[in-house]
């Protein structure tokens, strides 16, 4: 088996990977300079000092992604993303001290060949790597003997799995469990081959590479945490579901606090590179239209102070990321100590739920009006998306008051960092009940992505133009 190689062939693939690396900057160099690739090494300190940290930040990134690690339960397209994540994050590292030198910018055509050929070769690279050992699992090579323990449901899945995909290479032992009455039906074929307390034994007469540990943990818990000793003493890999309770929604993975292992239940995104993304994008487009809008600003500001009295800003306390309260700024649109008169109007309210709004309020000035009717009222958040309190996209942050109605279910909507828009934004707005709006929100907040976000904003701007749902 490859396992007892694992270190040396980790090494190699680690060898291999840097000579595609130092292989994609030559193919990009030739993209460059032409006859002579290798003037990306040697030519100006722009490209020395990009070279330089794109290799530094392969290095350490690679390892960071897990690309060397087994990948035989991985998807391939899991791994192509990977791949294409770390090589995107490796350009935008070795790009940023490079910015900073504008006499000679680097080639754009660089950029790509680099991007495009380091990504295509090692995504052929592991494919056929990946492929090979499919066939040769699948063959009864390279394959590692599983043990099971455990007589459920949740082990005959993972028996069933295990024989439909013998190009995973796990060869079932067969399994060891207290006497059940009503056995599963997939084990007809799978040999018991004893009781708990056999599994010592078993250990040293059979050649066992992995353990996989099905048992309930409330009714077990001792007799799991015995198995753990066991196969810990002996040196055998053990694996558990990190499925330890019935829930619907959370999602599970695997951290560490220093040296101690923790298993992560998550409903809300995982903080990781994509928010990293997300978070550049916030700072490069709230930083660029706050100084293209500056002369809006400057309008708005002068319609604001010359057709009412008050400040030119509205500040409220608003609930942001998972409690977090903050100063939520816009460009007024009511008169002057509104708030003190909304008592006077709950019983016109339109929408149900905790929130309060009216098409037609009286308190609400001319220049409010259209404001409000394109959303330009919005734009200094712009200021709180910079400052990190919010985000370009994610749900409307509520006002203190809405929270303290909150059911838990309805709280999950703060598990994500607010924003200007969200799918409330671009389907009515306020012509949606408050339910519709929460479903809204639960059903971001369960599937974002990037791309997820980018549909947002590019349904934002025509929702603005027919001021869909505003007032």
């Amino acid at each position: 088996m490859l396992k007892k190689y694992s270190q040396p062939l980790n090494k190699t693939f680690h060898f291999l990977d840097f000579v595609i690396v130092l292989f994609s900057l030559g193919i990009a160099g030739y993209s460059r300079f032409g006859s002579n690739p290798l003037n990306i090494f040697v030519s100006t300190a722009q490209y020395q000092i990009f070279v330089l940290f794109y290799i530094v930040a392969w290095l350490y990134l690679s390892n960071r992604s897990r690309l060397y690690g087994s990948r035989r339960f991985v998807k391939f397209r899991d791994e192509a993303w990977d791949v294409c994540k770390t090589n995107a994050l490796c350009l935008m590292v070795a790009l940023f001290p490079a910015f900073f030198i504008r006499q000679y910018p680097l080639s754009r055509i660089f950029l790509f060949s680099l991007w495009i050929s380091q990504t295509a070769i090692l995504m052929i690279f592991r494919f056929l790597l990946r492929e090979t050992l499919r066939y040769i699992r699948s063959r009864g090579y390279n394959y590692r003997n599983a043990l099971i323990i455990g007589h459920n449901s949740r082990s005959a899945e993972m028996v069933q799995k295990m024989e439909r995909t013998p190009e995973l290479g796990l060869r079932i032992l067969g399994y060891i469990d207290a006497e059940n009455p009503n056995p599963c039906n997939i084990y007809d074929k799978t040999k018991r081959l004893g009781d708990l307390e056999d599994l010592e034994v078993l250990l040293k007469e059979e050649v066992v590479d992995e353990v996989f540990v099905f048992l309930p943990i409330k009714s077990f818990y001792f007799e799991i945490d015995l198995i753990l000793k066991v196969c810990e003493t002996a040196g055998i890999e053990v694996k558990i579901p990190t499925e330890l309770f019935s829930l619907s929604l959370a999602k599970a993975t695997i951290s560490r606090y220093g040296d101690v292992s923790m298993i992560d239940l998550y409903t809300s995104p995982k903080m990781n590179w994509q928010f990293l993304i997300k978070r550049i994008i916030d700072i490069t487009v709230s930083a660029t239209l706050l100084v293209l809008l500056s002369p809006l600003f400057a309008v708005v500001s002068i319609l604001i102070k010359r057709t009412s009295t008050g400040p030119v800003f509205f500040k409220q306390q608003r609930v942001g990321y998972n409690g977090r309260a903050f100063n939520c700024l816009k460009f007024r649109t009511m008169i002057e100590k509104a708030e003190e008169f909304q008592k006077d109007l709950l019983k016109l309210n339109e929408m149900d739920g905790p929130v309060f709004k009216i098409r037609n309020d009286p308190r609400v000035t001319k220049v409010g009006r259209i404001l409000r009717k394109t959303s330009v009222d919005e734009l200094p958040q712009l200021i709180n998306v910079l400052n990190g309190e919010m985000s370009l996209v994610g749900p409307r942050p509520p006002i203190p008051s809405e929270v303290n109605e909150y059911d838990l279910n309805t709280r999950r909507r703060l598990s994500i960092k607010p924003g200007i828009t969200c799918l409330w934004q671009v389907n009515g707005r306020n012509s949606l009940p408050f339910e519709k709006w929460m479903e809204l929100d639960r059903q971001y907040i369960e599937h974002w992505s990037l791309g997820l976000d980018f549909k947002i904003l590019a349904k934002t701007i025509p929702a603005v133009f027919r001021g869909s749902g505003a007032c």
